[in-house]
C-alpha cells in the first residue's frame, strides 16, 4: 500500500509552491528606493482603448512612466519600470496600472498574483551619473522607453503620502473556452512613509518600437514634471469589499 501525503492546509506557505514559498505575505516594505517619475498629459482617445470601462480617465487626462531601483525590500533587491494611467475609481482618483516590468521572479509573482499588476521580466537598467537615467528592454536589445531626470529643486514634503492603484486582475481558466477563473478589479495602495522629493529637468521617451509591450498606446502629448524621489515605502494590499467582480 503507498504512503499518502501529510501536508495539510494549516502547513501551507502563502504562496506557491507550498512548501517552499516564492514570496511572503504583504505588506511589502522597500527602504532607501530611488524612483524617477515622469508625468505628462496624454492623448484621451487612444489611452481610453486599454483602460477597463469601469473607470473613468481623469480630466484632464494624464499618465506617469517610472524608473525604480530597490537596494532592499521584503521581496528582496529589485528594478522596476511602471507606466500608470490616472483615472476615477467608484468616484475617487486612483491610478490604473498598465505596464509592469520588473528584473526578478518574486517580484513578479507577488505583483501579479496578490495585486493584480500585470508583471514581465526585462532588461532594466538605472544609473546616476551626471543625471539619474532609466531604460527598459523587452526582448534584450529592443528599447520599450528611456528616461533621464536631474534632481534641481527639493520640495517639501508631509509624510506620510498616499497612492491608490487599482489593477484588473485575471486568471485564465484551464477549461477551454472558459470564462476566466477570476477576473476582477482590484486595489492597493503605495504608502511613502519617508524620505525627500526632487524636481528638476528631464526627458522620457516610449518608442513605440513593440507591438506586445505597447506603451506607446499611452501616448507622451506634453510633458508635467520631471520627479526624484528617495525614501522609505510600503505596499498595502487591498481590503474586504474593495474587489469589483467584472467576468
Amino acid at each position: 500500500m503507498g504512503v499518502r501525503g501529510t501536508l495539510t492546509k494549516g502547513k501551507f506557505g502563502y504562496s506557491m509552491p507550498v512548501q517552499a514559498p516564492l514570496y511572503p505575505s504583504p505588506p511589502f516594505l522597500y527602504r532607501d528606493a530611488s524612483l524617477i517619475f515622469f508625468e505628462y498629459a496624454t492623448d484621451p482617445r487612444i489611452a481610453a482603448t486599454i483602460v477597463p470601462e469601469e473607470l473613468e480617465l481623469a480630466d484632464p487626462p494624464t499618465a506617469l512612466v517610472a524608473f525604480a531601483s530597490y537596494p532592499w525590500s521584503s521581496l528582496g533587491a529589485y528594478l522596476e519600470v511602471v507606466q500608470i494611467i490616472n483615472v476615477l475609481y467608484k468616484g475617487k482618483p486612483t491610478r490604473y496600472a498598465v505596464h509592469l516590468y520588473v528584473t526578478t521572479d518574486q517580484a513578479m509573482g507577488a505583483g501579479r498574483e496578490v495585486g493584480g499588476y500585470p508583471k514581465k521580466l526585462a532588461k532594466i537598467a538605472f544609473q546616476y551619473d551626471t543625471a539619474f537615467q532609466g531604460r527598459v528592454e523587452r526582448p534584450d536589445g529592443l528599447t520599450l522607453a528611456t528616461g533621464v531626470m536631474r534632481p534641481e529643486e527639493k520640495l517639501p514634503l508631509a509624510f506620510p503620502i498616499t497612492h491608490d492603484y487599482v489593477c484588473l486582475r485575471l486568471i485564465p481558466s484551464p477549461i477551454a473556452n472558459a470564462q476566466p477563473t477570476l477576473c476582477e478589479l482590484l486595489t492597493s495602495r503605495w504608502v511613502l512613509l519617508s524620505g525627500e522629493m526632487w524636481r528638476g529637468p528631464g526627458t522620457c521617451v516610449l518608442t513605440g518600437a513593440s507591438a506586445l509591450d505597447p506603451l506607446h498606446l499611452v501616448p507622451i502629448v506634453e510633458p508635467v514634471a520631471s520627479l526624484y524621489f528617495r525614501g522609505d515605502f510600503e505596499v498595502s494590499p487591498s481590503l474586504p469589499g474593495d474587489e469589483t467582480p467584472i467576468c
